[in-house]
């Protein structure tokens, strides 16, 4: 049974760069019994990031590009997530310029990456309940 605490830093790769050290730090952290509902959550976070950032780039909505950028900053710093956290700071200072060429630039990798994040935290969750 892989343990949550030590995720496979193979699975899967983050094209941007992944610290694996830092998911498994967070995960010491709260304990193996409440690994599963971190990673619940991280999922469910990320995922409406990811929801949030399409719908607003669409308008563009810079108040909710802003803040959905707020949010990515922190989850994915927090996981480790390296280049997707620089990507989702860029993001944020592009929403407070209100720059559409800089969002247009930036948003299809900065999306690839948290696609690639959401995956991680999916194996390691599927990894946890093994």
């Amino acid at each position: 049974m892989q343990s949550p605490l030590h995720p496979r830093p193979e699975v899967p790769a983050l094209p941007g760069g992944f610290d694996a050290a830092r998911l498994r730090h967070l995960l010491r952290l709260v304990g193996p019994e409440e690994a599963p509902a971190l990673l619940a959550q991280l999922r469910l976070d990320l995922a409406g990031c990811a929801e949030g950032i399409a719908r607003a780039a669409a308008g563009p909505d810079w108040d909710n590009l802003r803040e959905a950028s707020h949010v990515l900053i922190s989850l994915a710093g927090s996981a480790g997530a390296l280049t997707l956290h620089e990507q989702a700071q860029a993001l944020n200072v592009a929403a407070h310029a209100r720059d559409p060429a800089t969002l247009a630039d930036l948003l299809p990798l900065l999306q690839a990456d948290l696609a690639a994040l959401i995956a991680v935290v999916d194996t390691t969750a599927a990894e946890a309940q093994e």
